[in-house]
């Protein structure tokens, strides 16, 4: 589950970065030098490639030209000799060229740290606000908490209008239709938060089954309509063909598997062994322990547990 909030979170961030490059090339006014650079390669590149591709003719025609008239009047024609002349200028020119246009495609292949354009800055600095830090040294992945967190409604609101309140300060002619595409980032987050918060718990009876069928449904729907170049990833395949049989078979959601359910479990399974301590024989911890853990994600089983009997009290005659 993680992975789809990941994938359509590369989305939004995408829409950042085109904002960036649109205002890069609108101001100068920019904190990191590599962003300025690379938009203005990416800018520079293709008016080089066509100049580059003009001298190149221009060169070819110069030269064969050129040779044809030494062939027929001899090299010491002087219009012979002038085009040779023009030639090798125009040969010296699409050199200097050439160097332009390869150092312009380094510049644009190298790139430019994501985080150094306002716009997904301002996503960075949102995400922060509601206790998401990124992890810096696993290519800004997220965690499972994370998505806990980023998915909840008002911290929706908060990451995305983030980037239309920017729009409206540094691309004034451009936050109606920034405003626009927010809006739907918002309705797919929260769609999928619906989707999220039903496969996230531990027991998932059949109206709940039901209910996150109609979520995932009304979530790849408008997925798919709003994002139609979007590629759909293996977790968005399971969720919308096998998520729905999987909780109909076995009655949780996927709050149980993967990593962060292994972890939360441990951490279950922790507190369960403070509660049960003073149970000194080891057996019997263990039994509690699991007993336990058993009735919070099949409480169903609560009520097949016999009362316990009732104590007699003796009673002494007199």
């Amino acid at each position: 589950m993680l992975g789809i909030f990941t994938k359509m979170f590369h989305l939004l961030e995408a829409l950042c970065c085109q904002l960036d490059l649109e205002l890069a090339s609108r101001t100068t006014d920019f904190d990191s030098s590599n962003f300025s650079k690379y938009s203005q390669a990416l800018q520079r590149l293709p008016l080089l490639q066509g100049d580059l591709k003009t001298a190149q003719h221009s060169q070819q025609v110069l030269q064969q030209v050129a040779t044809y008239v030494a062939l027929v009047h001899g090299e010491k024609n002087p219009l012979a000799v002038d085009l040779l002349k023009q030639s090798a200028a125009k040969k010296k020119s699409v050199k200097a060229l050439d160097a332009e246009v390869a150092k312009c495609t380094a510049t644009v292949r190298r790139g430019y740290s994501e985080k150094e354009g306002p716009f997904v800055k301002t996503l960075d600095n949102a995400l922060q606000s509601f206790g998401v830090q990124r992890q810096q040294y696993f290519g800004g992945a997220f965690i499972g908490n994370h998505v806990h967190k980023a998915l909840k409604v008002p911290n929706i609101q908060t990451l995305c209008t983030s980037i239309s309140k920017m729009a409206l300060e540094k691309l004034p002619h451009r936050s109606g239709e920034v405003a626009g595409q927010v809006s739907k980032f918002i309705t797919a987050f929260s769609l999928y938060g619906t989707c999220h918060n039903i496969c996230d718990q531990n027991f998932i009876d059949a109206a709940q089954a039901h209910a996150l069928d109609q979520a995932i449904q009304e979530f790849m729907a408008f997925f798919r309509d709003t994002y139609p170049e979007a590629t759909v990833p293996i977790k968005m395949h399971l969720l919308e063909d096998h998520t729905v049989q999987w909780a109909n078979t076995n009655h949780v959601g996927f709050g149980l598997l993967g990593e962060q359910g292994a972890e939360s479990i441990h951490a279950k399974f922790n507190r369960l062994g403070l509660a049960f301590a003073p149970i000194k024989d080891h057996v019997q911890n263990l039994m509690c322990t699991v007993r336990e853990h058993l009735l919070s994600i099949e409480p169903q089983l609560v009520a097949a547990i016999p009362p316990p009997a009732k104590r007699v009290k003796n009673t002494i005659a007199m």
